[in-house]
């Protein structure tokens, strides 16, 4: 079994050749010349290593099946020549923070900003972790000494830092088809995995090493019970808890008015839609309408969205006869009460300050759009996809996202990772075509007046639940049937778009042309970039 090392900035990345067969990892670290267990790591096949002491170090992996061991790699040096830092707040007013270990040294001295005098030492410790009182916006270093003949001698220093926020925003509880609750904390942090407790419990009912994780299906738990989650780091000796949330109970869902709507498009989907909704369910948006249009499914999905038509007040369901993904969302909009609109496919979720950042966003800065990355998960875990090169919150003419759109980098047209004015919707739906995204997204954008764009993934591209999708099917049509659609959706927008953009959609639809033209053997697309050129469309 192959093992790979990485330094990166102040912690170790460990890789290793994934054992399909394997239940899960044991990750072994050497501490005095000794080998012992650091961490268990289940469904994946890496793990970051923070506090790693400073010096020569080593570390091997251990698959294992059934309680034995099936393979095990070779044993890595490395030699870590800084200090990593990791802080966690006690409370409001104490900061906590924990420092790599340096053998050797006789003690740690902290050393905090002072205005323009730089930093001065204001505690020592002589163990691997010192308290001191949280204040805001200041910077720290910790320096490992020893004792000399003209007082103290340091051996290294940390970079300075600033406190890691690591907090839990927010959780919530609400009850759900597929299993008895839905479990949904928001963390603002860097964490590398959670546990969930229940209340008055020593021992997890779930732990997982997926640090962007932020829900759990709760199942034969009463609806009394009481839970918390808490957040760790992996370290050489072992996890290491930064921020617990607070006691959380099942959660009543607030909802006045349709301030936003939210619509989901429902075919055939009784495996995952439960899960897609209850992540909507766990917004912290209080007004937020969900509407769900059930396409003609033929399964038991209208069964789920009546459940929680039922339960939920600010749910509301909708059948139609099979049409697609496009009119369904047409269905959606005509009838969507919110000032503004945002999607959602039935197999993928939403993390639970979404809607309410975009919507923050777009009133403050009075646009039509607001704009978010998104996480694409795959069995190799989350990739970001939409991160433009924009300063975040603040205004900007359309002009200059369709001045980069399907410029290298910056390929994906994704309608579900923003927030849109809803009567600009409205007045321009999609069109009934097989390339509904891609015909959509320029034309809407192209009758915006400005947007704003915030930095964080916050709409999460599920390709593990249902990995092959419509659109994996129809790139699978014969090259000349899949030119034809192509084709329809570049005329879509550069023909029903702003018509005064009209130069950017055809700019657009160029870029986006070449690129197919790129991976076809048809002269098709280079013929119909020459027509638009000619001024034919």
């Amino acid at each position: 079994m192959d093992l790979s090392l990485e330094i990166k900035n102040t912690k170790i990345i460990l890789k290793w050749t994934d054992k399909k067969n394997a239940d899960f990892y044991k990750v072994f670290c050497r501490k005095n010349d000794v080998f012992y267990e650091c961490a268990k790591v289940f469904n994946e096949n890496q793990i970051k290593l923070s506090l790693v002491p400073y010096g020569d170090g080593e570390c091997f992996i251990q698959a294992i099946k059934d309680g034995k061991i099936i393979d095990e790699s070779s044993k890595r040096q490395y030699k870590f020549d800084t200090i990593d830092v990791v802080t966690r707040f006690e409370d409001d007013n104490t900061l906590k923070i924990f420092y790599s270990r340096y053998d050797g040294a006789q003690g740690y001295r902290l050393y905090k900003s002072e205005d323009e005098q730089g930093f001065g030492g204001c505690k020592n410790s002589d163990a691997e972790f010192v308290s001191v009182e949280n204040l805001d916006n200041t910077e720290y270093k910790i320096k490992p000494f020893v004792k000399g003949e003209n007082g103290r001698e340091f051996l290294a220093s940390s970079p300075a830092f600033k406190p890691q926020e690591n907090r839990f925003v927010s959780t919530s509880i609400y009850k759900s088809y597929n299993f008895n609750f839905f479990l949904s904390w928001n963390f603002k942090g860097n964490a590398d995995g959670f546990l969930v407790y229940t209340q008055n419990s020593n021992t997890p009912i779930f732990e997982t090493n997926d640090g962007l994780r932020h829900y759990l299906e709760l199942t034969e738990f009463k609806g009394s019970t009481k839970f918390i989650v808490k957040a760790f780091i992996n370290t050489v000796d072992g996890r290491l808890i930064i921020a617990e949330s607070q006691l959380t109970a099942l959660s009543i869902r607030k909802y006045e008015k349709p301030e936003v709507s939210l619509i989901i498009p429902a075919y055939n989907s009784r495996d995952y839609i439960a899960r897609s909704i209850d992540s909507a369910l766990a917004s912290d948006f209080d007004n937020l309408e969900i509407i769900i249009v059930n396409d003609g499914s033929t399964d038991d999905t209208q069964k789920i969205i009546d459940w929680y038509d039922k339960n939920y007040e600010n749910v509301v369901s909708i059948q139609k006869e099979n049409g697609g993904v496009a009119d369904s969302r047409n269905t959606a909009i005509k009838a969507a009460k919110g000032k503004y609109i945002a999607f959602l496919d039935n197999d993928d979720l939403v993390r639970p300050n979404m809607i309410s950042s975009l919507y923050n966003s777009i009133t403050k800065n009075e646009c039509d759009v607001a704009i978010a990355p998104l996480y694409r998960i795959t069995d190799n875990g989350y990739t970001t996809h939409c991160n433009l090169p924009f300063m975040e919150d603040v205004p900007y003419n359309i002009d200059k996202y369709l001045e980069i759109m399907y410029t290298p980098g910056y390929y994906n047209c994704a309608i579900w990772n923003k927030l849109y004015n809803a009567q600009m919707v409205k007045d321009h739906p999609l069109g009934i075509l097989r390339y509904e995204d891609v015909s959509w997204t320029p034309c809407i954008l192209s009758y915006a007046k400005n947007f704003c764009f915030l930095k964080t993934p916050f709409y999460e591209w599920d390709r593990k639940t249902r990995p092959e999708t419509f659109g994996d099917v129809l790139a699978k049509k014969p090259e000349d049937e899949l030119f034809e659609h192509r084709k329809q959706a570049m005329l879509f927008f550069v023909q029903n778009g702003n018509p005064e953009k009209k130069e950017f959609l055809k700019t657009i639809a160029k870029r986006r042309l070449a690129r197919y033209a790129k991976n076809s053997p048809l002269p098709d697309y280079n013929d119909f970039i020459g027509q638009i050129d000619a001024g034919k469309y």
